[in-house]
């Protein structure tokens, strides 16, 4: 996971950032709406990968925004792939 944040990180500092913000989340995300999992799988999802108490999970463009505590106690913040739960970006 830690992979995937370090390569967009290094993707941004070798294109100083131009075009990458929203772009990338639209291609993160290409998903209708009828095309995505349910708030309940997604829930579901997350929770078999290890975070434990999801408190906030909204919709936004193809993707679910996913807040909550890991099973270490630790907060997170999500954006997950709304068809494959691929975690897109992580905080």
């Amino acid at each position: 996971m830690y992979r995937h944040v370090l390569l967009a990180f290094g993707l941004v500092l070798l294109t100083g950032g131009a075009g990458l913000g929203p772009a990338w989340a639209e291609e993160a995300c290409p998903v209708t709406a009828a095309a995505m999992m349910s708030k309940s799988e997604m829930t579901k999802s997350l929770q078999d990968r290890g975070y434990v108490q999801v408190r906030s999970l909204q919709i936004h463009d193809g993707c679910y925004e996913a807040k909550g505590l890991d099973k270490a106690g630790k907060r997170f913040e999500l954006e997950v792939n709304g068809r494959t739960g691929e975690i897109v970006r992580a905080e």
